[in-house]
């Protein structure tokens, strides 16, 4: 199949384009950028950078903006930005990260049937320990760019998410009965570096926001180098 591949920089849809390069072909990853982190459907740190992080894929990139936070809007977006990929990559299959968020699932899958393509949607129902032990098993390097949960304070924005560390992450999901794999908005995540990336990213300045209860691990700029 022609793939594209819905890519936030993020672990899960990181991931997903990963595991479905196994069967299929990629021929694009589509990025959108939203205006502001209260978006539904799209992950909003890093964004600003994603055009230059994507470049480590090595495929082309379509690229959308969204400027309203809103769930027929950032619907309505997100079908033109998939309706490019088909119109000039003839895609017949799109990838998704989902794990368990019905209500994108079924965004998603409406979209695709409205454009008569395949949605692939690989880490569906996960078990997360699986999950987790497939990232770090494979060489995905995840650092961790915004918390939003109870149980999560400032020391955990920008660290890299580890074998060492996973067990901590872990009992305080367990603790203060956070989703550890983020879905829910508990925590957003970049990927360094994985078996999919031609290069590597280097974070080369950044700031941190915290307000006492969230914070942004706000990357600045980024290098991408040769691994």
């Amino acid at each position: 199949m022609r793939l594209a591949g819905l890519f936030s920089g993020g672990k899960d849809s990181t991931f997903a384009i990963k595991t479905s390069l196994q069967k299929h072909n990629l021929c694009c990853i589509l990025i959108m950028h939203p205006s502001n982190d209260d978006s539904l459907l799209f992950h909003y740190p890093t964004t600003n950078l994603l055009s230059k992080i994507s470049n480590v894929i090595g495929v082309p990139v379509i690229e959308h903006s969204c400027s309203v936070s809103e769930k027929n809007n950032e619907v309505n977006e997100l079908t033109h930005l998939i309706m490019k990929a088909v119109d000039e990559f003839s895609i017949d299959g799109l990838i998704n990260g989902c794990i368990s968020s019905r209500f994108q699932l079924d965004i998603f899958q409406d979209i695709c049937n409205k454009l008569k393509i395949r949605l692939l949607s690989p880490l569906w129902n996960i078990n997360s320990d699986y999950y987790y032990e497939q990232l770090l098993n494979q060489g995905f390097e995840i650092m961790i760019t915004r918390v939003a949960a109870m149980g999560l304070d400032s020391s955990w924005l920008g660290k890299i998410i580890t074998k060492d560390n996973f067990s901590t992450l872990k009992s305080l999901s367990l603790r203060y009965k956070f989703n550890i794999t983020f879905e829910g908005g508990e925590a957003e995540t970049l990927v360094l570096d994985c078996p999919l990336y031609k290069k590597r990213v280097y974070v080369k300045d950044h700031i941190i926001r915290w307000d006492g209860v969230r914070g942004m691990f706000e990357i600045l700029d980024v290098d991408l180098i040769e691994k």
